[in-house]
């Protein structure tokens, strides 16, 4: 599966806007001076999402396990409306935003995401986890839909959870005062100085905006 890269920034706005003052128009009864109202521009931010501690891109694509004579047979065509039948395959991909790494699981050594779960599929519980490709670098799951799955629109949700994070300490020195038989002696004592506060586990739900909702139809 060839990963698409888009680029994305969480939470982005883009605004623009044009404005004409003072354009004249000389005449023999004078000047007249026409203003257009300034015109702003508001575009959809990207499909990427999170908090302080991370920030992911969640996308649907058809899978292989779609009918045959489908407008989409391939896989990893970038779709949201699928007929009955169709493999409706969910990606997500993102940083941790503490540590400045990729958003990783098993069976990667160290991974930083405990877990990854799409919710409000229907006719799907629980609701399932999504997997780690190491070859890939995302997270995917595949929904094998069928002619009993209900058809409209699935607004699911993409909730992340982090594995939580110990305390970081180093060793520093300092000196300390004692009185040793009646005199002050300066010692140098050691200690651990706090690098990093421990965070417990952080989650965060990617909620799609209308436009990435999936749309199942009885064909397409």
């Amino acid at each position: 599966m060839k990963r698409l890269i888009h680029s994305t920034i969480a939470g982005a706005l883009v605004l623009g806007g044009v404005t004409l003052v003072g354009v004249g128009v000389a005449s023999a009864q004078g000047t007249t001076t026409t203003t257009t109202a300034p015109t702003t521009t508001t575009t959809a931010p990207p499909y990427a999402s999170g908090n302080k501690f991370m920030s992911f891109t969640v996308e649907t694509v058809a899978g292989g396990g779609s009918p045959a004579g489908s407008v989409f047979p391939g896989a990893c065509a970038l779709e949201n409306n699928f007929g009955l039948g169709a493999m409706v395959v969910f990606r997500m991909w993102g940083m941790d935003s503490v540590s400045g790494t990729p958003l990783v699981g098993a069976p990667v050594a160290n991974p930083n995401v405990s877990s990854v779960t799409i919710n409000g599929l229907p006719g799907v519980s629980p609701a399932p986890t999504m997997s780690y490709s190491t070859r890939d670098g995302y997270w995917t799951y595949g929904w094998k839909t069928s002619s009993a799955t209900p058809t409209g629109t699935v607004a699911y949700t993409v909730t992340v959870t982090l594995v939580p994070k110990a305390a970081v300490y180093k060793t520093a020195y300092k000196n300390v005062v004692k009185i040793i038989k009646g005199k002050r002696v300066m010692r140098r004592v050691a200690y651990k100085k706090l690098v990093s506060p421990a965070i417990p586990a952080k989650s965060y739900t990617f909620v799609p905006p209308a436009t990435q909702n999936v749309i199942l139809s009885a064909s397409v």
